[in-house]
């Protein structure tokens, strides 16, 4: 019997998040094609720390966008390679693009949040977008998201970007962000519900209403918090601002690691905030995700456990096409997938425990 109810839950569980899938993909939660019909000042704001190897690819694409009303502040944060020689490049030939020399973050803070704020107080912008290093973006991004937050009334609009996966350990790694976020949380509600638990966002890119962002401040609201997207967009909708996140059409693109060890190192800092930052929450999902094959093997029919994994591979298929993944690839390492997903989240239990994070040579401690 207990077996049996397992099983059951198990298969309910499978059929919400199918559902919740779906419902991203026929609802088409990618950020479309629009003109502002404005051009107010743009402030694009990138924190860089050691990024010689992808910020000429950010500030290049910058340069060749279709909207014309922008200026470019770069925070080098402490960098020993030669990416504030990159940026200098582009400052020399462009009034558009500045450079900011970072300073040792003072006690309290984490790095990037502290890099941001720095970027906040010197931009002269009606609108402030942050973008990480890694990102690279399609000529048309800045007129198409301003004229979603503008067309929506947003005071905070994020963008998760496509994913390139090169090596065979991020193809391992990755995809399990969207595997989570596109079938726990239907996007639309992000922008319809005030409720916090229906928050997701991507520091990658944010793009704020300048205004509302200076009345708060909020990289210093959250200056200790390691997952400060998730957060800050928790936090405007407790304060019932207008927030809404989407998935890249390819207008923005990013590699965001480049082997396994260092995708497994970065997911387990931020996978607790997909489940709320609640463990017993993760661990749920982890028995009925991973294990649920097995209680429905031994708790139903037969019939019933050859639908359940029909469904899973169905379920694979729907986040692929929505996350703008490679399909194939995905139903092949699905079970690997799920395997690494055990590893990151006792790594991130781990290091919940023990408070002790290290991201970019930086030792994190919460």
């Amino acid at each position: 019997m207990p077996m049996t109810i397992l099983a059951v839950i198990s298969w309910v569980f499978l059929a919400i998040r199918f559902c919740v899938a779906l419902a991203n993909l026929l609802q088409r939660q990618w950020l479309r094609s629009a003109s502002p019909g404005v051009t107010p000042l743009v402030s694009i704001l990138i924190p860089a720390r050691n990024e010689e190897k992808n910020i000429r690819y950010l500030l290049e694409s910058i340069r060749h966008q279709d909207y014309p009303s922008f200026e470019v502040i770069v925070y080098d944060d402490e960098s020993v390679d030669s990416t504030a020689g990159i940026v200098r490049q582009y400052t020399d030939q462009d009034p558009r693009f500045s450079l900011i020399k970072g300073i040792r973050k003072p006690a309290g803070w984490l790095g990037k949040n502290h890099a941001c704020h720095q970027l906040a107080t010197k931009a002269r912008g009606e609108y402030l977008l942050f973008l990480d290093a890694d990102v690279e973006i399609g000529k048309n991004l800045i007129s198409n998201a301003l004229a979603h937050l503008l067309q929506k009334r947003l005071k905070l609009f994020s963008l998760f970007p496509q994913q390139t996966m090169v090596s065979w350990g991020e193809r391992i790694t990755v995809p399990i962000m969207n595997y989570i976020l596109v079938s726990l949380l239907p996007l639309s509600m992000i922008k319809n519900s005030h409720r916090p638990s229906f928050a997701a966002a991507n520091g990658q890119f944010m793009l704020f209403d300048a205004e509302v962002y200076r009345k708060h401040w909020f990289h210093h609201a959250v200056r200790q918090k390691m997952v400060e997207d998730i957060l800050i967009m928790k936090l405007m909708k407790k304060m019932r601002y207008r927030v809404h996140t989407l998935l890249s059409n390819g207008q923005i693109r990013c590699r965001m690691y480049s082997d396994f060890r260092e995708a497994v190192q970065g997911f387990s800092r931020n996978v607790l905030e997909y489940f709320g930052g609640h463990i017993l929450t993760m661990l749920l999902f982890a028995l009925l995700t991973v294990c649920g094959f097995i209680f429905v093997f031994f708790g139903l029919p037969p019939e019933w456990f050859i639908a359940y994994l029909g469904l899973n591979l169905f379920l694979s298929v729907i986040v692929s096409l929505v996350s703008r993944q490679p399909v194939f690839k995905n139903l092949v390492l699905l079970p690997v997938q799920k395997v690494v997903f055990l590893w990151i989240g006792f790594l991130a239990v781990k290091n919940r425990w023990s408070g002790v994070w290290y991201w970019k040579d930086r030792k994190i401690e919460e």
